[in-house]
C-alpha cells in the first residue's frame, strides 16, 4: 500500500496542482534521503506528473537538461500539497519542496519511501506492462503467462511482468475473474485469461474512479481519502460470507503475503 490505483490517484491530484510551478528550494529532513541532490531541482519548472508502475514521476526537464524527480511512497509515504509554505505538522515530515506558489510535503511514518533523480526515461520506465495502459491486451497477458509455474496470485505481484499490483487488487481481480489464487499462472485457459484481463481492467479502473482504497490513512495530495474500500469483495473479509455465492471467505499465506479468496466460486 499504496498500489497502482492509489498512486494513479495521487498522480492525478498532483497534476491538478503542480504543472507550471517553479521549485524555489527542496529541504530534506531525513538523513535516509540524503543521497538526493536537491540543488539540481532548484529553479526548475514542473512540466508534468506521470506514473511509472508504483512510482510518481515529476518531469522538470528543459530542452537542454532532461531531469525527472521520482518518488516511491512504499508502505506509508504520503505527498501533501499546501497553499502555504509551512506544513500542517512536522510529524513524520521527510522532505519539503517550496514552490513559487504553495509547497509539496513528503510524510512517511515508517521511512520506507524513496526519492531519486533520473536523467533519462529509461532510468524510470517501469520494467513490466502497465495494466492500465493501452498495450495491456489479452494476447499480451497470455504471452506473459505462458509457461509460468508460479501460483497466479504471487505472479501478479511480480513487477517485472505486470507493474503496480499489490495484495489488495491481486485478490480482488482474481475473485472477479473466478480464478483460484493457488492455480499455476501458466495453467490458465484462453477463456480464463480473457476473464482475468477484463477483470483487471474493470477492477483497477473502478478503483481509480473511487480515488483508491483507504484501509488506514491513504489520501491524495489534497488530503482526500479513497472510497474503493467500500466495494472490496474479498480483501480483509476472512470468515465473512462471499457476496457472490454465500460461502465463507478464506485467507491463505503465499510467499509471506495474505491472500483472500472464495474457494467455492474461484476455481
Amino acid at each position: 500500500m499504496p498500489e497502482i490505483a492509489e498512486v494513479e490517484t495521487v498522480v492525478r491530484s498532483l497534476r491538478r496542482r503542480l504543472p507550471g510551478r517553479r521549485i524555489r528550494r527542496v529541504d530534506i529532513f531525513d538523513e535516509k534521503l540524503g543521497a538526493l541532490d536537491a540543488t539540481r531541482l532548484k529553479g526548475r519548472v514542473i512540466r508534468d506528473v506521470v506514473r511509472a508502475g508504483k512510482e510518481i514521476v515529476i518531469d522538470v526537464s528543459t530542452p537542454r537538461s532532461p531531469l525527472w524527480w521520482c518518488i516511491h511512497l512504499r508502505m506509508t509515504g504520503a505527498l501533501l500539497w499546501c497553499d502555504r509554505a509551512q506544513p500542517p505538522s512536522q510529524r513524520h515530515l521527510r522532505l519539503a519542496a517550496r514552490l513559487d506558489r504553495g509547497a509539496l510535503f513528503f510524510f512517511d511514518a515508517r521511512r520506507f519511501g524513496v526519492t531519486r533523480l533520473c536523467d533519462a526515461p529509461d532510468q524510470w520506465a517501469a520494467p513490466g506492462v502497465d495494466p492500465l495502459a493501452k498495450n495491456f491486451t489479452a494476447p499480451r497477458l497470455a504471452a506473459l503467462l505462458a509457461g509460468a509455474k508460479t501460483a497466479i496470485k504471487p505472479w501478479l505481484l511480480r513487477q517485472d511482468r505486470l507493474v503496480g499490483f499489490g495484495n489488495i487488487y491481486a485478490s480482488e481481480v482474481l475473485f472477479a475473474a473466478r480464478i483460484n489464487p493457488r492455480r499455476s499462472a501458466g495453467s490458465l485457459t484462453p477463456a480464463e485469461i480473457n476473464r482475468l484481463h477484463r477483470a483487471t481492467r474493470r477492477v483497477l479502473t473502478k478503483a481509480v474512479e473511487c480515488g483508491g482504497t483507504t484501509i488506514s490513512d491513504f489520501a491524495d495530495c489534497e488530503g482526500e481519502s479513497g472510497g474503493y474500500q467500500h466495494q472490496l469483495k474479498v480483501y480483509g473479509r476472512e470468515g465473512e460470507r462471499c457476496k457472490r455465492c454465500g460461502a465463507r471467505i478464506k485467507r491463505l499465506v503465499q510467499q509471506g503475503r495474505s491472500t483472500f479468496f472464495c474457494s467455492a466460486c474461484q476455481r
